[in-house]
């Protein structure tokens, strides 16, 4: 295998961990931080999941 489609396919398992951990979140009703505008804001998963199934 090539270097390059290691770094493929770890990509594609990070996204993979991403969206089940999005998900979990979103079962518990729980919030998720994430950096925007220099800062750490806390973003609702289920709004948050919404928006990676419609992507």
């Amino acid at each position: 295998m090539k270097k390059k489609s290691y770094s493929k396919l770890a990509l594609n398992a990070m996204h993979r961990a991403s969206k089940e951990a999005i998900e979990k979140a979103a079962n518990l009703d729980l919030k998720l931080p994430e950096w925007k505008d220099g800062k750490i804001i806390f973003v609702d998963a289920k709004k948050k999941l919404e928006q990676l199934n419609y992507s």
